[in-house]
């Protein structure tokens, strides 16, 4: 290849690698996703390292991870079904518009929901391979697995999701808080008073 070759091809890979991180700069969720999908893998490889799983607990991880790939789907599934309404899941760009119908008027956070199911998947997985195996790892797997559970569901609802509340407080501020009033966190509806006439 010519030099002239090579350097008409960087500005199409430096615009590659813009756009890349434009389009993937989604809110802070991505990093907690990642984090929590990095212990799970460890977690995973280090059960699978000490324990010789047997046919049940293959098949158990194999069910987990497709499971968590079908909820992966869900999950891509939810944030373009938020964008096309005009909301926005990247932490740089504001929701022009909050998306409180379909999925959204029964949980604001959907996509956070999923990441918790996902989690979970996996952590059935996990236990499935520790109770079809040989190796003693039940106690050490399940305090394990309730620490990832928690330290994932801690992670979004303590240092995720009020930042993004609070930005969408200050863009929409008396229709987002009538949503928070209609619709809880993170699964339900609030049973709206009951207003009585005298």
């Amino acid at each position: 290849m010519s030099v002239a070759q090579a350097k008409g091809r960087v500005p199409f890979l430096a615009l590659a690698v813009r756009r890349l991180r434009q389009d993937l700069q989604f809110s802070r969720i991505f990093l907690v996703d990642l984090a929590a999908t990095s212990a799970y893998a460890a977690a995973t490889l280090l059960l699978l390292h000490l324990s010789a799983p047997t046919p049940q607990g293959a098949r158990a991880v194999l069910v987990a991870g497709a499971v968590y790939g079908l909820l992966l789907a869900l999950k891509l599934g939810l944030v373009v079904y938020l964008e096309k309404r005009g909301g926005d899941a990247r932490q740089f760009v504001g929701s022009e518009t909050l998306v409180t119908s379909g999925v959204y008027a029964f949980s604001r956070n959907p996509v956070y929901v999923v990441s918790l199911l996902q989690s979970l998947a996996w952590s059935l997985g996990l236990i499935g391979v520790c109770l079809t195996s040989e190796a003693p790892c039940a106690l050490t797997l399940l305090m394990t697995v309730a620490a990832l559970l928690y330290g994932h569901y801690w992670g979004m609802d303590r240092l995720i999701v009020p930042n993004e509340e609070a930005a969408l407080r200050a863009r929409h501020p008396d229709e987002f808080a009538n949503y928070c009033a209609r619709v809880n966190r993170w699964l339900g509806r609030r049973a709206q008073p009951v207003r009585t006439s005298r």
